[in-house]
């Protein structure tokens, strides 16, 4: 069993066999067992890198990675994941999808196992704890205790300045995967820059190159305010500001509440001032920029999208950032 047709579209898990395993080798005259190459329409996509799976009570199954683009489009904001189809033993010894032809099922009835719990993935965290719950991710070191604390300010994760969104070295940035096409994902904020070069804020997040950022910083025009910092999956393009020449200016409260609501392709931010009445920025982003095949890095990393909390600071002075809570909700049906 191996992999063929690359890691995009193309993508396909073909079997072949010898009585050696030194061959040669005889592939499947049927062509490959799972691939979607030549249905475009077809909603898993990418389907390859398999697994290969006998039961305890002789059921045959494949587990392989896929893509799943969003509505009308190759982008896959969601990035690798897995699925899991049913095969069946023909008489003639090969192996082939219980449902017949090379397309991936969509459902398939459960392999007869026990049932155990499901693991419940985290959707509010209030910082209680000491340990940063797994949910969340970071960036490039083993060492996340350099920029963030949950000790400092109990109650609250601090995120202490490091260098820009676009660096590929050292960023203060706590992430989790965007695992819905439609969710909503909100913090609150306490942040005082002293400076242009210092913002932080929540973040859609997909690598250097590719994200939307609405943060809150300050300049010598109109103080401290919030502003949208996007990079649209060109790392040669200078990053743009959107709302660069209305941004919104803030009172000297401690604490701002920001929320990016997702569906689809479509990205808008909203802010609040006490977390209970919320402006939309009436800017809309394109989501569908942060995933696997967009841009010149596409289809190289496969992580798909993240939302999460980050802080910066250029000046190399470490201002930090404390962030009350952080929620994420993912829409049913999507």
């Amino acid at each position: 069993m191996t992999a063929e047709g690359g890691t995009g579209y193309g993508h396909a898990v073909t079997m072949a066999r010898s009585r050696s395993l030194h061959g040669p080798y005889d592939a499947d005259p049927s062509g490959p067992v799972v691939t979607a190459r030549d249905d475009p329409d077809w909603p898993l996509q990418r389907n390859g890198h398999a697994d290969f799976v006998e039961s305890a009570d002789g059921e045959f199954f494949l587990v392989h990675l896929c893509g799943r683009p969003l509505d009308g489009t190759r982008l896959c904001t969601l990035g690798r994941e897995t699925a899991i189809q049913r095969l069946r033993k023909t008489d003639d010894g090969w192996f082939r999808l219980q449902g017949g032809g090379h397309l991936p099922e969509l459902t398939i009835d459960p392999p007869a196992l026990p049932l155990d719990e499901p693991v419940v993935v985290m959707q509010h965290d209030d910082f209680e704890s000491n340990e940063l719950d797994s949910v969340y991710q970071w960036l490039r070191t083993p060492y996340p205790e350099s920029f963030y604390s949950l000790r400092d300010t109990p109650g609250r994760l601090r995120l202490y300045g490091m260098e820009s969104p676009g660096s590929l070295y050292n960023q203060a940035l706590i992430a989790r995967r965007q695992t819905d096409f439609a969710f909503t994902a909100s913090t609150a904020i306490d942040f005082e820059p002293d400076n242009f070069q210092q913002m932080a804020g929540l973040i859609c997040y997909y690598n250097s190159c590719k994200f939307h950022y609405l943060y809150v910083s300050t300049d010598d025009e109109i103080g401290k305010h919030l502003g949208i910092m996007s990079c649209e999956a060109d790392q040669t393009s200078a990053v743009t500001f959107p709302i660069q020449d209305r941004r919104i200016r803030l009172s000297d409260g401690p604490l701002i509440w920001l929320r990016a609501s997702v569906d689809q392709a479509r990205l808008v931010f909203s802010w609040s001032d006490d977390g209970e009445y919320w402006s939309e920025i009436p800017v809309q982003l394109d989501q569908s920029l942060l995933s696997d095949e967009a841009g010149i890095e596409g289809g190289e990393q496969f992580t798909g999208a993240f939302v999460g909390m980050c802080c910066h600071d250029l000046s190399g002075w470490r201002k930090h950032a404390d962030f009350d809570f952080f929620n994420y909700e993912g829409k049913s049906g999507h």
